[in-house]
């Protein structure tokens, strides 16, 4: 078991170092702006089938890294992989379009260290950007040239996430975690001018280029409390917070001269090369839920984070205030049973509900989706050896509105992964 699991985690970090680095989300303009596109869910599966609800929702068998202080319910060692994808419509007042694909999403591993302390060493993405946009006009008392600009950007930046849980007292926990930040985002603008009153006018794209790099530490610490209220009813109530940070970043830019084909005809930097940093402002999370200490658990958490004092290298506001709501809930009919199968999955569902930080045309961004998730557990375990997980996430959202110009996408969620639950450090005896 022990030289299967590494080669499995060897594998994965393999496959992660390099999709964390192309991570892509299918086209979102919105992921133009700021940092792109954040990713808020900081648990797993598990978290987003129950609409991102996991601040105050501990187990046993998932490594909760939405909270560093929910890593003291680990009791035994963990490794989880996730991959994640979405499949979109995109519609403005006019036009339509399709897009989707998909990307490993996380990779963690969690090791209870005592009685009292376990922790997480984990990979994903913290934003993601991947957009790409073009439009057509004509140069003004000219209606015969016409104009084409595109603008499109990728990359992201990547989250390498430290984090220690802690049980201080009876139902009490606390938690701290440090993540590194690394990554490099490129966003490109182009133009093609062709006139159509030109004989033989030869065509060719003037292409604009900015890369920055970031990278930079970030840190969270968080508590939760659980108290039993009645036979078979506990309620937990947990909270994270994210310090701001400065995150450092270096850009370059330059430009291109290329024929339709993309083929460089000349290329070149400017000189308006620039290091910096860009701030990056607190975030808080705060949950309630209750459980029953066995097969039901039902949360609710919000989530809020000011990006209005956000500024970019130019020194441009680009964003405002964001937060979110969640509510969710999973139950495993008999996690024992032995007559049915079906009675052994647990089932998810959650709804969630917030403002982007995304602020376009003087509009803020909404964003809704209505989640559901599935655990199937893949053989009978023992003590040593928990049964191995199966975990699908489904969801179906929209997000922003077709008012002032701006963009809708419907989109459906998607995710599949696997958990490898197993005993480390004990001590096999045959009597």
């Amino acid at each position: 078991m022990y030289k299967t699991l590494r080669l499995l985690i060897c594998a994965s970090v393999l496959c992660l170092a390099q999709a964390v680095q192309a991570q892509s989300i299918a086209n979102s303009p919105y992921s133009r702006y700021g940092l792109g596109e954040l990713n808020t869910n900081l648990g797993n599966l598990r978290t987003a089938g129950m609409g991102g609800v996991g601040v105050s929702s501990g187990s046993s068998f998932h490594a909760n890294t939405a909270n560093p202080a929910l890593l003291y319910y680990n009791s035994v060692t963990i490794f989880d992989i996730g991959v994640a994808g979405q499949y979109k419509t995109l519609k403005n007042s006019s036009l339509s379009q399709r897009d989707g694909d998909a990307n490993l999403n996380y990779l963690t591993l969690g090791v209870p260290l005592s009685k009292r302390w376990s922790s997480a060493l984990s990979l994903r993405p913290y934003s993601t950007v991947d957009y790409r946009i073009s439009s057509i006009g004509s140069l003004p008392n000219r209606p015969e040239a016409v104009i084409i600009n595109e603008y499109s950007g990728e990359g992201g930046i990547s989250e390498l996430y430290f984090g220690h849980g802690v049980r201080i007292a009876d139902g009490l926990t606390i938690g701290a975690s440090a993540s590194y930040l690394f990554g490099t985002i490129t966003q490109e603008s182009s133009t093609i001018v062709g006139d159509t009153s030109v004989n033989d006018m030869s065509l060719e794209r003037v292409a604009y280029a900015e890369r920055t790099r970031y990278n930079d530490f970030l840190f969270r610490t968080g508590a939760n409390y659980r108290k039993k209220v009645a036979e078979k009813a506990f309620l937990s109530a947990g909270a994270v917070y994210t310090l701001g940070t400065e995150l450092s970043a270096k850009r370059n830019t330059s430009y291109e001269r290329r024929d339709l084909a993309d083929t460089p005809k000349s290329a070149g930097l400017l000189p308006d090369s620039l290091e910096g940093s860009v701030n990056m402002p607190g975030s808080l999370q705060a949950a309630l839920s209750y459980d029953n200490g066995a097969n039901l658990t039902v949360g609710a958490e919000f989530f809020t984070q000011d990006w209005s004092d956000y500024r970019n290298l130019d020194g441009d506001q680009e964003l405002g205030n964001s937060y979110k709501v969640n509510l969710g809930a999973e139950y495993t009919p008999n996690a024992n049973a032995i007559d049915s199968y079906f009675k052994r999955i647990t089932y998810r569902a959650g709804v969630r509900y917030g403002q982007s930080p995304y602020v376009v045309n003087g509009e803020q961004i909404k964003d809704m989706a209505v989640t559901s998730g599935f655990t199937f557990p893949i053989g009978r375990g023992s003590y040593f050896e928990p049964p191995y997980q199966l975990n699908v996430m489904l969801g179906y959202g929209k997000r922003g509105t077709t008012d002032n110009g701006l963009i809708t996408e419907n989109y459906l969620q998607f995710g599949a992964g696997v958990t490898i639950n197993s005993r480390w450090f004990v001590k096999r005896r045959i009597e």
